[in-house]
């Protein structure tokens, strides 16, 4: 018995290893309603790289916009973005409710 708590211990272990990621994102322009990306990386550390990247993206985008007198309503737009790193198979948790009907335990 206990070489099969081995075997699916490792198992589990290996099937973490290869675990992809992906970017979920949220804004201001969805309702904040998360939605995941198209593309998968395959680590954690390399799926943040990609959300910093997209944070200074936004930033030099921001920063035209602000040079040409752009809206602040469009600036919010583009700067309320939220990004989260997630395996592929899991999603951001839920919002929570902002409020209505109180919800049972």
């Amino acid at each position: 018995m206990g070489g099969r708590r081995v075997a699916v211990l490792v198992g589990l272990v290996v099937l973490a290893a290869s675990e992809e990621y992906v970017i979920w994102r949220s804004s201001a322009l969805n309702g904040f309603e998360w939605q995941p990306s198209s593309r998968a990386y395959t680590s954690k550390t390399e799926c943040e790289e990609a959300i910093q990247a997209r944070k200074q993206r936004v930033a030099r985008a921001l920063s035209f916009l602000r040079t040409i007198g752009a809206d602040d309503t469009v600036q919010r737009a583009l700067g309320d973005r939220i990004y989260e790193c997630r395996p592929t198979l899991t999603g951001p948790p839920a919002r929570e409710p902002t409020g209505g009907e109180p919800q049972s335990p």
